[in-house]
């Protein structure tokens, strides 16, 4: 009986023993804690398929190249402010076509003036088209410092959220592993 009582003793937990598990071992709370926790990570994170939808949606740099090079042809191609001001200083104004049509005198002079004004009018026309054109072309400039303003953000935001997928795809594998 002694022998059993002594083998009793050595192999059976004391209250220490069970409390000092118990002080180490999770409790159902903290599982619905730590298990809280997960969900709000998967609902938050990004997927793979988040980040090939952004990356399709942003311009590349291929994109980029091509926009540049249809800006420097219109650049090249566009009149520049000092070309439509020697337009404008060898140009009729409608004060010089007045003076003009006060000065003549003969019925063949008078019936060429509606083929004047038409020509000042197309002319007008076409300078006006100018100016809308170099108004468009920095419209563009601006759009295209956006778009890569807003890629470098994109990037920024992509690298980020990679790093943040790396760091809970550690996390996730580090209390798989307890």
């Amino acid at each position: 009986m002694d022998k059993r009582i002594e083998h009793i003793e050595q192999t059976m937990a004391t209250k220490d023993d069970i409390i000092s598990i118990e002080q180490r071992m999770a409790t159902k709370d903290d599982i619905a804690a730590m298990d809280k926790r997960i969900e709000h990570i998967e609902q938050t994170m990004a997927t793979k398929d988040d980040i090939i939808s952004i990356e399709q949606r942003m311009a590349t740099k291929d994109d980029i190249a091509t926009m540049d090079k249809r800006i420097e042809h219109i650049e090249q191609t566009m009149a520049t402010k000092d070309d439509i001001i020697s337009i404008e200083q060898r140009m009729a104004t409608k004060d010089d076509i007045i003076s003009i049509e006060q000065r003549m005198a003969t019925k063949d002079d008078v019936a060429d003036i509606p083929l004047i004004k038409q020509a000042v009018l197309e002319t007008l026309e076409a300078v006006n088209e100018i100016s809308t054109i170099k108004q468009n072309l920095a419209e563009m400039s601006q759009k295209l410092d956006d778009v890569i303003a807003t890629q470098a953000r994109h990037e920024l935001a992509i690298q980020s959220l990679a790093l943040r997928s790396l760091v809970h795809e550690n996390e996730i594998r580090a209390l798989k592993a307890r």
